[in-house]
């Protein structure tokens, strides 16, 4: 693998159950409710990615074999997850701490794991912009729902 690809698999970690374990570990510091939301919203939208990929079956640019029902939701391409996860991250974070530091780290982080996706060959550019939706539409309800009470 060439130094570019790792550098692309690195920044498509970002998007990962393990990345967003690691980095709800300091929002503790700040507020339990916070890292509740923070899961609460990252499971959430995973819930939206697997019933949307699970109903469109799109297929992917490099396709995948569809065996079992696990299969069938790692073979579709629409929306893309990771894309979708780190803007879920990224928004509950936002909305917590407002700012344009904030904003501006959730964009930065949004748009690099969009790219390692496509770049990837994993992902359409409408696949993870349509994650990216997915996540910031999803957890802002989450956010808002907890936040709100």
């Amino acid at each position: 693998m060439h130094k570019k690809e790792r550098v692309i698999h690195g920044i498509t970690f970002l998007g990962t159950p393990p990345f967003y374990f690691l980095a709800s570990l300091p929002l503790f510091i700040f507020s339990f409710r916070l890292v509740l939301t923070y899961y609460l919203a990252v499971i959430a939208t995973e819930l939206v990615c697997a019933a949307i990929k699970l109903l469109t079956r799109t297929e992917r640019p490099i396709p995948r074999k569809r065996l079992t029902l696990y299969d069938q939701y790692d073979a579709s391409t629409f929306p893309s997850a990771h894309t979708a996860r780190i803007a879920s991250n990224a928004t509950v974070v936002f909305l917590f701490f407002q700012g344009a530091w904030p904003a501006a780290l959730g964009c930065m982080l949004i748009v690099l794991v969009a790219y390692s996706r496509v770049a990837l060959q994993h992902h359409f550019i409408k696949d993870v912009a349509v994650g990216a939706l997915v996540g910031i539409a999803t957890s802002a309800l989450i956010y808002r729902s907890v936040f709100a009470a």
